[in-house]
C-alpha cells in the first residue's frame, strides 16, 4: 500500500540572524564569533562579543571551510558560484538551529534573500543528513507574489497528508505572497526513500511587508515520488512569539535555558527513534546510502584522510605541472581545513599555480577535478596503480559509488598514465634511499596493499553484471603516490602519510575495513594492558613467607607491567 501512514511532531528551537551582523545579543545568542577573532569590521554591523549560550557560526553553514569570511562572505561566494550577483540581494536573513555549548545538529536551515526593495526574491535551503553530508538548493520564487516565514520557538511536523493550519496562526494571510518552488531530488536524506523524486516548498515571509513585520515561521516541504505521488510532508511552524535576546533579563534567560537547552541534543536521538519505528513496525524498505553527486558537499575528512589529501594535492599538482596539457586543471577538494579550490598550470604555461578565482576572460577554461567524498582518499591508496583506480571509477555506469568527478576523463587518465612504465621498479630505486628501518616500514605497507577483488568499483557492461573471476598477477610495488611522498615530502609528513595508509590497509584485514573499529580495538588493548599491569604489580610484593620471584618470573612481571609502553613502542615502529 502507498503510502504508509506515520506522523510525529516535536518541539524545535530556531533563531533568526540578519546576515552581516556579527557580535552578541546579551548572554544568550551570538553570531560569527569565531570570525571576529583578530579581524576588524565596520562597527555599524558589529556589536561587542561576549560568551553566549547559543551561537550561529559560519563554519556550520554553506561550503566547508573559509569560516573567516563570516556568514555574509560565504553567502556572497555561494551566490557567485550560482551565477548570481550578491548586489541583487542586499538583505539576507538566516533561520537555523543554533549551537549550544559548541554542539549543533541541524537538519535544515533557511536563508531568506531580499531585494533592495525589501521583497523576498530567493531562498537557500541548506539540507544536512545524518552522514555529515550537505546539499544547498538555491531557489527563486515561481509565482509573482512571495512569502516565507521563521522564528524562535517552533515545531517540526512530519506526516503523510497536507498539514492543517495551526489555529494559533489564524491571522489572515491575504496580501502575503507565498514563496513556492519545485526542484528535483538529488540528495540522500532518509534511508526509507531513494534519491529519486522531487521537492516542493511553500513558505511565508516572516518580515512582510518590506521587512517591517514580525510574522511566524510556516514552511512546508513536500516530497513527491518519481511518479509524482506525495510521500511525505514536513512542516516547521512557530508556536510561540519571537523573543529578542538583547532585551532578556537574567531571570528570563535562566528560564529560557531550562526550557530549550536540551532540544539540540535530542534532535539526532529523535531521528533514530522514528527510523526505528519505520523499520521495525512499518517494515519499510531500506535504501543504502549512495555517494553524493557533484553538486552536493561531502562529509568532513577524518584526520587520516586529511593527511592523505594534503599529499595527494601536492602529487596532483606535480603531475599537472609536468604534463603537456593545453589547459590548466582546477582541483576542488572538500576544503574543510585548507583552500577548497586551487588551479594548477601545466609546464606549457609560464604561470605558476594560483588560488581561485580564475580570470573568467581567459581563453583556456580549466579542466575540473572534484573530490566528492573523503572516501576517495581511502580508495586511491589501496591501489598500486593510480590510473587503474581512476579508470575503474570513470568506466562504471552507476554514479552511486563514484568518489570524484572530472569534466574531461580521458585527459585526466592521460596525466596519470604517462610515464607509468617508470613506476614499475620503484622498490629498487626509491627504497634504497631510505635507512633499513624506514625501508622495512614501507615494505610492510607494500605488503598490506592488495588488489580489490570485488568492490563497489565493479561495473556492468551492456546492462549485465560481470561474473568473470580475476586475479592480479602483477607485483605490488609502491604506488606513484608513495614514491612522490618519499622523494618530495618532509620526513615527518612522509611518516604521517605512511602510518595513515598502513592503518587503512590493515583495517581491511582485522577490522572489516572500518578504521573506527580498528581504533576501538586499540583502546580495548590499552585497557586490557592497563588491567594486566595493575594485577601483575602485586607480584613484586609477595605475602610474608612466600619465596621471592625468580629471574624468569621477575622478567615476565616487568614485561606485563610495561605492556602499555611496549604497545606504544610497537605502534611507533609502524
Amino acid at each position: 500500500m502507498f503510502p504508509k501512514n506515520h506522523s510525529f511532531s516535536y518541539s524545535y528551537l530556531l533563531v533568526g540572524i540578519p546576515v552581516g551582523w556579527r557580535g552578541s545579543a546579551g548572554s544568550l545568542l551570538s553570531a560569527d564569533a569565531e570570525s571576529l577573532a583578530g579581524s576588524s569590521f565596520d562597527s555599524q554591523h558589529v556589536t561587542r562579543i561576549v560568551r553566549t549560550w547559543f551561537g550561529v557560526e559560519a563554519s556550520d553553514h554553506l561550503d566547508r571551510g573559509n569560516a573567516h569570511l563570516g556568514l555574509l562572505g560565504k553567502l556572497h561566494g555561494y551566490l557567485m558560484s550560482q551565477g548570481e550577483s550578491p548586489q541583487q540581494y542586499p538583505f539576507a536573513y538566516l533561520i537555523t538551529a543554533p549551537r549550544f555549548l559548541g554542539y549543533s545538529f541541524n537538519p535544515v536551515s533557511f536563508w531568506y534573500l531580499y531585494s533592495a526593495e525589501r521583497q523576498l526574491k530567493a531562498m537557500i535551503l541548506e539540507v544536512n543528513n545524518t552522514f555529515d553530508e550537505r546539499r544547498l538548493y538555491f531557489l527563486k520564487d515561481t509565482q509573482e507574489e512571495q512569502v516565507s516565514t521563521t522564528h524562535n520557538g517552533s515545531r517540526l511536523h512530519s506526516l503523510t497528508e497536507e498539514p492543517v493550519e495551526d489555529p494559533r496562526l489564524a491571522e489572515p494571510q491575504e496580501g502575503k505572497a507565498r514563496f513556492t518552488n519545485k526542484w528535483v531530488k538529488d540528495f540522500h536524506v532518509s534511508p526509507f526513500n531513494s534519491r529519486k523524486g522531487s521537492y516542493a516548498l511553500a513558505a511565508y515571509d516572516p518580515f512582510f511587508p518590506y521587512m517591517g513585520g514580525k510574522g511566524n515561521v510556516n514552511n512546508n516541504i513536500t516530497l513527491n515520488s518519481s511518479k509524482n505521488h506525495a510521500k511525505l510532508v514536513a512542516r516547521v511552524f512557530s508556536t510561540e512569539p519571537s523573543i529578542d535576546p538583547a532585551s532578556m533579563t537574567g531571570w528570563t534567560t535562566f528560564r529560557f535555558l531550562l526550557s530549550w537547552w536540551w532540544v539540540g541534543f535530542n534532535t539526532f536521538p529523535r531521528i533514530v527513534k522514528e527510523a526505528g519505528k519505520l523499520f521495525f513496525q512499518r517494515k519499510l524498505h531500506v535504501w543504502y546510502r549512495p555517494e553524493i553527486l557533484k553538486d552536493s558537499i561531502g562529509r568532513t575528512e577524518t584526520k587520516r584522510e586529511s593527511i592523505i589529501e594534503d599529499c595527494f594535492r601536492k602529487f596532483f599538482k606535480s603531475k599537472v605541472e609536468g604534463s603537456i596539457l593545453d589547459s590548466p586543471v582546477k582541483y576542488i577538494s572538500l576544503g574543510s581545513k585548507r583552500s577548497r579550490e586551487e588551479v594548477f598550470f601545466p609546464k606549457t604555461s609560464q604561470a605558476e599555480s594560483i588560488h581561485v578565482p580564475v580570470d573568467p576572460k581567459s581563453e583556456r577554461s580549466p579542466i575540473e577535478f572534484k573530490v566528492l567524498t573523503p572516501l576517495f582518499y581511502d580508495r586511491i591508496v589501496r591501489y598500486a596503480h593510480i590510473a587503474e583506480f581512476l579508470s575503474s571509477e570513470i568506466l562504471q555506469q552507476d554514479d552511486k559509488n563514484r568518489t570524484f568527478w572530472t569534466s574531461e576523463p580521458d585527459t585526466l587518465l592521460h596525466v596519470f598514465a604517462e610515464k607509468q612504465k617508470q613506476n614499475l621498479d620503484l622498490n629498487g630505486t626509491v627504497l634504497k634511499q631510505l635507512d633499513w628501518l624506514d625501508r622495512l616500514r614501507w615494505t610492510l605497507l607494500k605488503t598490506l596493499r592488495y588488489s580489490p577483488q570485488k568492490s563497489t568499483l565493479d561495473h556492468t557492461v551492456a546492462g549485465r553484471q560481470s561474473t568473470t573471476m580475476r586475479s592480479d598477477i602483477r607485483r605490488f610495488a609502491l604506488s606513484p603516490l608513495d614514491k612522490f611522498v618519499i622523494e618530495n615530502c618532509e620526513p615527518t609528513h612522509a611518516r604521517e602519510y605512511r602510518r595513515a595508509v598502513s592503518t587503512l590497509l590493515a583495517s581491511a584485514y582485522i577490522a572489516f575495513g572500518i578504521t573506527e573499529l580498528l581504533d576501538a580495538l586499540d583502546w580495548l588493548v590499552r585497557f586490557g594492558l592497563c588491567y594486566l599491569s595493575v594485577q601483575t604489580w602485586r607480584r613484586f610484593f609477595p605475602p610474608r613467607g612466600h619465596p621471592p620471584l625468580d629471574g624468569i618470573s621477575f622478567t615476565t612481571t616487568v614485561l606485563y607491567c610495561n605492556g602499555l609502553h611496549l604497545w606504544w613502542l610497537f605502534k611507533s615502529f609502524l
